[in-house]
């Protein structure tokens, strides 16, 4: 509920969501906004009289009403949950993504609202859509490892079942699926290896305008074209260091693996079974298990390959640490035109973006911030959020900021991107801001 109040009682930690005059004839850019310090209460008192503060995002004891603040706790830090996910709101973000972190979220039987622009929906409600289905799809995978029999026949088609939604999502919001691969992930690197490259399968298919039919099936494959690893003894996978030829030899039996037992299973057509088989050849003929090469190789394993080694490069591992995207990328582009040809690398890179979610950049006005959100049409203006203040301190009041909107810095300039920063930079971990 918004409370009217005269400018000369305003005090830092509450929440300005409405003046006395249009935004537009003041230097507040930004139509609502935190006050964090005096210039800011000098600039209210400057241009208005009164403003209406919004208590349930004001923070500190003007989070609460003054009749009331002896006896009102102070706001949970996570919600119970979401009733439906057109609750969650742009300044959600941050509880969101600790809420999914730590919890096993409920199915949501409404979808997120699609704008009718753009077709795409907003970032919080599809998180909260989406995480459960990546939660089904990890335990229908853990109970397929778990148990080769007939059983596997009615599981795999509910994987299907489960991509199936998974495209939905994609093609509703991209970014929220790359978020769930991080705000999900596990101890189990199968599993997460396995969501992670259908979900970026699926995402660069879709970027490459492929048909639907076609996307979906690469999320299928993507989730299962590994599923033979089941029968490599533990010790071999989780060698820490180097393999030998004969154990070289062992990891590489997973495809024919694989091929054996998605043969005949629900969705696996010869097409998709080709993509299981083909999925680590490369371009230049050092792949295997057929050393095929250039055009022998169809498109679709030559995108689930790029996927796969890109996925494994960013997770950890056993036996490799991860890497940040543009250490990825950088990698990649090595490889142009030998393990992958050179347009599918520009193509996924081009995909990904200047700023790719979950990147570490500075802006103009000394803050930190994570990228949360791509703008597919002006790519160096993304949705951020902010870690760590001006003064690289962490940032007390961790908030959102749309850079297409344009809202100003406290100098009056609109807010851009000045350079992209390593994923430790400043000594911080994001993922102790961001994930909980």
């Amino acid at each position: 509920m918004k409370e009217r109040i005269a400018t000369s009682a305003l005090q830092t930690g509450m929440f300005v969501a409405e003046l006395d005059r249009p935004w537009l004839e003041t230097p507040f850019l930004l139509q609502g906004f935190l006050i964090e310090d005096d210039r800011e209460l000098a600039l209210l008192r400057k241009h208005c009289q009164t403003v209406f503060i919004d208590r349930s995002r004001s923070v500190g004891v003007h989070a609460r009403s003054p009749a009331r603040q002896a006896i009102t706790p102070p706001p949970a830090r996570l919600p119970a949950d979401f009733a439906t996910v057109d609750e969650a709101q742009p300044d959600d973000f941050a509880r969101i993504c600790e809420y999914l972190r730590g919890n096993k979220t409920k199915r949501h039987t409404r979808k997120p609202a699609v704008n009718p622009v753009d077709g795409q929906s907003r970032l919080e409600p599809e998180l909260l859509y989406s995480a459960p289905l990546i939660d089904d799809v990890k335990a229908t995978l853990a109970q397929i490892r778990e148990s080769l029999s007939l059983e596997n026949r009615e599981k795999i088609g509910q994987v299907g079942t489960l991509v199936t939604e998974l495209a939905s999502s994609v093609q509703r919001n991209p970014d929220a699926l790359l978020w769930l691969t991080r705000l999900k992930s596990t101890d189990q690197y199968s599993y997460d290896h396995a969501v992670d490259v259908s979900i970026h399968t699926m995402i660069f298919a879709r970027f490459l305008s492929l048909p639907n039919e076609t996307v979906e099936g690469l999320g299928l494959t993507g989730m299962m074209q590994d599923i033979g690893k089941i029968d490599l003894p533990l010790e071999v996978l989780n060698k820490p260091g180097p393999l030998d030829d004969a154990e070289y030899l062992l990891v590489q039996s997973h495809v024919g693996s694989s091929v054996e037992m998605l043969l005949g299973q629900p969705g696996f057509d010869t097409g998709r079974i080709n993509v299981v088989a083909s999925h680590h050849e490369r371009y230049d003929g050092s792949g295997y298990p057929r050393r095929l090469t250039g055009d022998k190789i169809k498109l679709e394993a030559e995108l689930a390959g790029l996927m796969d080694a890109y996925c494994a490069m960013t997770r950890q591992r056993a036996y490799n640490t991860a890497v940040s995207h543009h250490q990825a990328i950088e990698e990649l582009i090595s490889l142009r035109d030998s393990k992958f040809r050179a347009v599918l690398i520009d193509q996924f890179i081009q995909c990904m973006g200047v700023y790719p979610v979950g990147a570490m950049v500075e802006l103009n006005s000394g803050e930190v911030a994570v990228v949360i959100q791509q703008n597919r049409i002006r790519r160096l203006q993304p949705r951020v959020f902010i870690v760590l203040a001006a003064d690289k301190s962490l940032e007390r009041y961790p908030r959102t900021l749309d850079l297409l909107m344009q809202p100003a810095t406290p100098d009056g300039e609109a807010y851009r991107i000045v350079r992209s920063l390593a994923p430790d930079a400043y000594g911080i971990d994001p993922r102790e801001l961001y994930l909980g």
